[in-house]
């Protein structure tokens, strides 16, 4: 079989392992620096491994790091035609996005004071890797390293990479994506894995089964499947419920007006994403607390948070429930007061 090359960036995969020498000369660039993923399947079977190396690539290969709005963020996902990953809502924060030629996307969260293409690899960041049969490339890989797997919501499977703990790699069943997750602390790196907070970016992707209409019944019938809730705003007249699920056990129920086709990519739409999230109750106000974001306060116990710089999603937990829920509207304001007037519940 013949090999495949894929190659991450510098602030998620720049070690200086395998006989690699730093080139100085590139920090004084934007984040250029990438580490190769030569992946090679072996002679006999499908045995394949993972071997990470120093690389360097050309400016041409990387277009320009910009910051980026959830909104922002929402249309390029939709754009894409696969799910683009990230770590949620840190409203203190700046989202970088940059995208390479080969299709690699990474979104980094940039501290107060710091600008996008700043080099150094010193802040957390989310890499969405094209790679064919990348469940299967990180089970081997895992397992050829001698690395615990853990086990994630969706069936994914992740493992932390034993020479470089600051980067955890996850995948998904049927998924030809491999996600990275970086952060200076392999503590922190392993938390937001375990956590479920690295997910899709909330807008809904275009997926292998692809999004379809659901009815009122449908969507009832599926929650009872599921297990646990699918939040939505409600009952629409003369709107079309469009449907979509991940791999990684992420619902999005999107309202389109009359004319409007499902799998339509446009983020102009109202969309209620439902996420599988460990503790998403502490999460939030623990986010919230972090990033010195006031809260409102909801029925039921719930609490909502929303960014004032990003004021076209509001991210919603109650207590007790594994979800985070997500109400995006493109129009700045209309989802904080959908939510505020209690009409994002439960289907019903």
């Amino acid at each position: 079989m013949d090999h495949e090359v894929r190659r991450v960036p510098d602030g998620p995969e720049r070690p200086a392992g395998r006989g690699a020498r730093a080139r100085p000369s590139a920090l004084d660039r934007r984040l250029i620096l990438v580490a190769g993923a030569i992946l090679l399947a072996a002679a006999i079977g499908v045995g394949l491994w993972l071997l990470l190396r120093s690389d360097q690539t050309k400016p041409a290969n990387q277009a320009p790091a910009t910051a980026a709005s959830i909104e922002r963020l929402n249309r390029f996902a939709s754009s894409t035609g696969h799910p683009i990953y990230w770590a949620g809502s840190q409203p203190r924060f700046t989202y970088e996005l940059s995208r390479t030629k080969d299709g690699r996307v990474y979104i980094r969260y940039l501290p107060p004071g710091v600008k996008p293409g700043d080099s150094r690899p010193k802040y957390l960041a989310i890499g969405t890797y094209p790679q064919r049969h990348a469940f299967a490339t990180l089970r081997a890989t895992a397992k050829k390293q001698g690395a615990q797997m853990i086990h994630l919501a969706g069936g994914g499977l992740a493992f932390q990479y034993k020479s470089r703990p600051t980067s955890v790699y996850l995948a998904y069943p049927g998924s030809n994506y491999q996600i990275e997750v970086f952060d200076p602390s392999p503590r922190r790196a392993l938390e937001l894995v375990v956590s479920g907070q690295v997910k899709a970016v909330g807008a809904p992707p275009q997926t292998t089964t692809g999004s379809r209409e659901a009815s009122v019944h449908r969507l009832k019938a599926l929650a009872v499947t599921l297990g646990h809730p699918i939040y939505w705003a409600g009952v629409r007249p003369g709107a079309t419920y469009e449907l979509t699920q991940t791999r990684d056990g992420s619902i999005y129920v999107r309202y389109l007006p009359d004319g409007v086709a499902v799998g339509d990519r446009r983020a102009d739409y109202l969309t209620i994403g439902t996420y599988p999230q460990n503790g998403a109750f502490e999460l939030l106000k623990s986010t919230a607390a972090r990033n010195h974001v006031p809260t409102s306060r909801l029925s039921e116990g719930g609490l909502a948070l929303v960014d004032k710089n990003h004021p076209t999603s509001v991210y919603v937990a109650f207590p007790r429930v594994d979800l985070q829920i997500e109400v995006y509207d493109p129009a700045p304001g209309r989802a904080r007061k959908l939510v505020a007037s209690g009409q994002i519940a439960p289907v019903r």
